[in-house]
């Protein structure tokens, strides 16, 4: 008896004309994969194609003419089969998905914030995004029947973008537009590098070349030391690399609800022809998620009322400044050089939230610059009451 998985429904490797029989079979669910509901575990199964040595027979009973992976991944010419009839032909992996977002929420893993048992001044930050360009992203598993899938969830199999992707991708986004503008203004890049530890935690690569901290250390040479004794005198230590400090910024999970393929197909410089297309599954344009994020001023702790309002809105003026760039114009997908990862500015305003605990209630927004208005207007009020 065979108790590995992927051996008891091994695709055919010797008989080539059955191999590609059960590829379509796979593909439907069909004669010996019926029993195998789950789309994302036939998807799974197509892998056992990489065994089959030689090609397989065309429409036209041709031997030796397809490659099997290739046929597990987008079928022979205009009759899809493989992973693109799963999930862009017949769409049962997009069927799948709803089912298990559903399944998401009823869990309470996709579902809005609940503010009530944090402290005064944490803030949640809540809106629907539609992605205006396709999203791309790296999955980490380890075999694959494509080259570049989009990452999922090891649990439920959806596609999502993870809640450190989002915080590496803002905090890139922040240092563009607010640190790299101040490389000559040794003070101001120190105060700003320091709020960014506060914002995001530690700054990964202490004492590495190539990495974050390096990086900065060379965009700004005269705010190193300045920002090294702000990390030393706000923790305490004698040696700053000896701080590691969580952010007041909490991120959360992105989750996409449709998933599609599209093809590259690098050409050849002198015969412009095209012979090694690399297929992608992406996330197409059009698709909606929610993006949250939460804060805590726990940094803040122990300042009068006054002074942690007046804090708590400077940090979300330039969250909110980094997101707006980040979603519009820079991008948060593999290859956003390309233009991919950016999202509409517009969005069902009923569905948006943005509440400060004990400060101000939830208040609405249909776009960033809605957004942006809400909190300066919450901040001269704060200047007046100050």
């Amino acid at each position: 008896m065979i108790y590995d998985f992927y051996a008891s429904f091994q695709i055919e490797t010797e008989n080539l004309a059955k191999s590609k029989k059960e590829i379509d079979e796979l593909t439907t669910g069909s004669g010996k994969y019926s029993e195998i509901s789950v789309v994302l575990t036939r998807i799974m199964l197509l892998t056992t194609v990489f065994a089959i040595e030689g090609k397989l027979p065309d429409r036209k009973d041709r031997p030796n003419r397809i490659d099997p992976d290739v046929y597990a991944k987008v079928g022979e010419g205009e009759y899809p089969t493989g992973l693109k009839a799963l999930i862009h032909s017949n769409e049962n992996y997009n069927d799948y998905l709803r089912c298990k977002l559903s399944e998401l929420s009823f869990l309470g893993i996709n579902s809005p914030i609940d503010l009530s048992s944090l402290p005064k001044g944490s803030w949640v930050l809540e809106f629907p995004i539609t992605l205006a360009k396709p999203f791309m992203s790296k999955d980490d598993i380890p075999f694959s029947i494509i080259e570049n899938p989009v990452r999922k969830d090891r649990v439920f199999g959806v596609p999502f973008i993870s809640a450190m992707a989002w915080k590496g991708n803002l905090r890139w986004v922040m240092m563009k537009i607010l640190l790299e503008p101040n490389a000559d203004e040794p003070d101001e890049f120190a105060q700003i590098r320091f709020l960014h530890t506060l914002l995001f935690g530690t700054e990964k690569g202490w004492g590495e070349t190539k990495s974050w901290t390096d990086y900065l250390d060379n965009l700004c040479p005269g705010a190193k030391e300045q920002y090294r004794n702000l990390i030393k005198e706000k923790f305490g230590k004698e040696n700053a690399k000896d701080v590691h400090t969580h952010g007041m910024l909490h991120f959360y999970p992105t989750f996409w609800n449709k998933i599609d393929m599209i093809v590259i197909n690098p050409h050849d410089r002198k015969t412009k022809t095209g012979k090694n297309p690399i297929y992608f599954e992406v996330v197409p344009a059009g698709v909606k998620g929610v993006f949250r994020l939460v804060y805590v001023p726990f940094y803040w702790f122990g300042l009068p009322e006054g002074e942690l309002k007046k804090k708590v809105i400077k940090d979300l003026k330039d969250i909110i400044s980094g997101l707006k760039e980040m979603m519009l114009t820079y991008g948060f997908s593999a290859k956003k050089s390309s233009g991919f990862g950016v999202i509409e500015d517009g969005w069902d305003k009923e569905k948006s939230r943005l509440e400060i605990r004990g400060f101000y209630d939830v208040q609405r927004f249909g776009n960033f610059d809605e957004l942006k208005g809400i909190v300066e207007a919450w901040g001269v009020k704060s200047d007046r009451h100050a």
